[in-house]
């Protein structure tokens, strides 16, 4: 599929945005009739999973009908082979293949064949076009290196073609690339955001000044979105999202809520096993809409939100969420001085085979304890790499104590922190 389907895909998402809200849900009932038709007919997991309930494609004609369908868990889909999980004569080798472990630790492949990689990516871009990012804007976007992809040819002529800032590289690095690029727009983990404004405030930094700053991939709280605006001078834009489904939700400028992607999900809230009313917190269900390479349906990621009936100011067709809990871990200040976020855990640690869970707790300042809930594949050497790999990042001054556990204690919320420190750190 060529580039300049990506940008047809992103106009026609520009367009579906003021959609009026029947229309959009119109749209949305068409294309969950085609997802679950074709899981059903080409897929292993889906074809047995509706079987064992007594449904059949054609039960499903309407969006209350998802409630037919029992839900899908991570741990249930771990239990798979990837052979079962994605569409029969996929060509894994045409496809993007990653790994999520996330703020639960455990890891999950995600397949997405070409035509939903071009898809997922023009919903992630409607996101920041409709919020600042230009064609050509000087674009800075934190993330894990073990992703960056070569850039397409629409990006050498310096569309839509951010930098890559490693999040594993010393805050100095990052600054110093930053001063001299002088972003326009600042994308990326929340966390390592956040670490970046502290420095540029503590060292007095002026020659980083973006016009528009976008968090992702971990919690906002009230906290860290007013100091992140004070120090650059923006009202900071978050998404919402997951590896699984990429971008679900995001704020408009109004800051009513986050607007939901309904043409490339069905989001439900799920309370005691019933539909969430508006206004009331509920576990976020998800059915994707457009990865035919691998379909999740009725797919439960865990995280907590609030739907909403409220209309947005904006005039967006696309209905609103308020989100009230997400992925929220713990920073990390070693001896010397550095701050890691916690999303260096997710990182480091789906890179080691056998890890079914994990959690860090830092015990202190240069003494982490890792614990593992093994897999099958999980050796004495990925013990080790765990330790190689945590001081490569952090120092060889770190102690890590790797322990394998049978279980990991869940938080009162239900959910397992991969990260959690017993230090304080200097801001």
């Amino acid at each position: 599929m060529s580039s300049l389907n990506k940008l047809r895909l992103l106009h026609q998402a520009q367009k579906n945005q003021w959609l009026k809200p029947s229309e959009l849900e119109e749209l949305q009932t068409k294309k969950l009739r085609s997802i679950v038709k074709h899981a059903y007919e080409n897929t292993e997991f889906y074809h047995k999973k509706f079987k064992a309930a007594g449904i059949h494609p054609d039960d499903i004609r309407t969006l209350n009908d998802l409630s037919k369908i029992p839900f899908t868990t991570k741990e249930e889909l771990r239990q798979q082979t990837l052979e079962s999980r994605v569409s029969r004569g996929l060509d894994l080798s045409q496809c993007h293949v990653t790994e999520t472990s996330g703020s639960t630790g455990i890891p999950l492949k995600i397949v997405y064949d070409e035509a939903a990689d071009d898809f997922s990516k023009a919903i992630n871009l409607r996101s920041h076009t409709e919020n600042g990012l230009k064609l050509r804007s000087r674009w800075a976007v934190f993330g894990d290196p073990h992703h960056y992809q070569k850039p397409r040819w629409f990006q050498k002529l310096r569309i839509f073609n951010p930098i890559q800032i490693s999040v594993f590289e010393p805050i100095e690095k990052q600054i110093d690339t930053l001063s001299k690029f002088k972003p326009e727009v600042l994308d990326g983990y929340t966390s390592s955001i956040r670490l970046l404004a502290e420095a540029v405030e503590k060292n007095d930094i002026k020659d980083i000044n973006p016009k528009v700053v976008f968090g992702t991939s971990e919690l906002l709280d009230p906290d860290t979105r007013k100091y992140i605006n004070s120090v650059f001078d923006v009202e900071m834009i978050d998404h919402f999202g997951c590896v699984e489904l990429n971008r679900t939700a995001w704020e408009c400028g109004e800051h009513a809520g986050y607007h939901i992607d309904v043409d490339a999900v069905v989001m439900e809230f799920i309370s005691d096993g019933e539909a969430a009313d508006p206004g009331e917190r509920g576990e976020i269900v998800y059915t994707g809409l457009y990865n035919y390479a691998m379909p999740l349906i009725r797919y439960s990621i865990e995280d907590v939100g609030v739907p909403s009936d409220e209309v947005c100011p904006c005039g967006r067709g696309l209905p609103l969420m308020k989100l009230i809990e997400g992925r929220s871990d713990s920073f990390m200040q070693i001896p010397d001085g550095r701050i890691f976020s916690p999303i260096i855990w997710t990182l480091i640690m789906r890179q080691i085979p056998g890890v079914g869970q994990f959690k860090a707790i830092q015990e202190r300042k240069d003494l982490i304890r890792v614990l593992v809930v093994r897999d099958q594949a999980f050796t004495e050497a990925a013990a080790g790499q765990i330790v190689h790999d945590v001081q490569e990042v952090m120092g060889e001054g770190i102690h890590v104590d790797v322990e394998v556990v049978e279980e990991i204690q869940k938080e009162p919320s239900g959910k397992v922190r991969c990260a959690v420190s017993k230090v304080g750190r200097a801001i």
